[in-house]
């Protein structure tokens, strides 16, 4: 099952979808695909990627690579995921 270090999350010049900024781990991550993202330590919500951003110009390896989420028409979803302040984490890819 691929896995993903975020080393940070930005939101989107949109303002309406989340850019989560890592590396892959382990497996194949690719547009459609779901990050499996904790809410406490039993339950998890599973957000789909739009989009895969990849910065080549980023000198740190951890933040090469970026996982679009949109959450246009769901601020309050975008609120709560922001309000987790995920960073160093390992999240599993569905």
């Amino acid at each position: 099952m691929p896995k993903f270090h975020v080393k940070k999350i930005s939101l989107g010049d949109d303002q309406s979808s989340l850019i989560f900024k890592g590396k892959v781990l382990e497996g194949l991550i690719n547009q459609g695909m779901s990050l499996q993202i904790p809410i406490t330590e039993v339950a998890s919500i599973d957000v789909k990627i739009h989009d895969i951003l990849h910065f080549e110009n980023q000198k740190d390896e951890f933040k090469k690579v970026g996982l679009v989420v949109d959450f246009y028409g769901k601020p309050d979803d975008l609120d709560v995921i922001l309000g987790l302040r995920i960073a160093e984490e390992e999240l599993l890819v569905l």
